[in-house]
């Protein structure tokens, strides 16, 4: 829901994207949407694994569940 995520920077999180499911550390909370898309909450995750990819914009719908908590995302 717009201006109430659900999860927070630094949470690790285990989310679906196209037919992988990966899991990542938020970098970004955009709470009220981005520019692209300003229906739902979304994030900035860093995936560490296999490489370290930064994906942008990932609707909070598509995160699966919190799977841990860490203070240092980049």
């Amino acid at each position: 829901m717009i201006g109430c995520p659900k999860y927070d920077f630094g949470d690790i999180v285990k989310f679906k994207l196209e037919d992988k499911e990966l899991s990542g550390a938020i970098g970004v909370v955009d709470k009220y949407g981005t520019f692209f898309d300003n229906s739902d909450v979304s994030y900035d995750i860093m995936v560490y694994e296999p490489i370290k990819i930064f994906y942008k914009h990932i609707p909070e719908k598509f995160i699966i569940e919190k799977i841990g908590h860490t203070e240092e995302v980049w």
